[in-house]
């Protein structure tokens, strides 16, 4: 899961990362996938002076990632996206751990549509799949 789509469901009450984030730590509908690179990159953005997060709500969201989260070490450097080589981080850390989906609000992800299968989706486009599998299930 991308940072942008981490901090839009912490920082906001309600919308569609709310919900991401809400069926993530609230529900455990899914398990989060990260390597260390994307552990630190969550603590250095969650703790920007902008986003006024208390430290004790990002300490707690980052103890969730490691206790929760499936930690990956990738083994293979993925060389994908070149407008912004720091995001290919995801796509190896996905890769490592076959995920499902890759969840982002970036767009140099979201413009590959997929990696090795992997579908690539906004948080709109995840909730809309988690939905139709929560009634298919039902």
């Amino acid at each position: 899961m991308h940072p942008n789509t981490v901090v839009s469901g912490i920082i906001t009450i309600s919308g569609v990362s709310a919900e991401v984030i809400d069926l993530l730590v609230e529900q455990r509908r899914f398990q989060a996938v990260f390597s260390d690179e994307i552990l630190r990159e969550y603590e250095g953005v969650l703790r920007r002076p902008r986003f006024r997060l208390p430290p004790e709500k990002v300490k707690s969201l980052l103890a969730f990632f490691e206790t929760h989260g499936l930690k990956v070490t990738p083994q293979n450097l993925v060389q994908v996206i070149t407008d912004d080589p720091s995001d290919n981080k995801f796509l190896a850390a996905a890769k490592e751990a076959d995920a499902n989906y890759i969840v982002s609000g970036d767009n140099h992800l979201l413009s590959l549509g997929k990696f090795e299968d992997i579908p690539i989706l906004n948080s709109r486009q995840f909730l809309q799949m988690m939905h139709a599998a929560e009634t298919r299930t039902g």
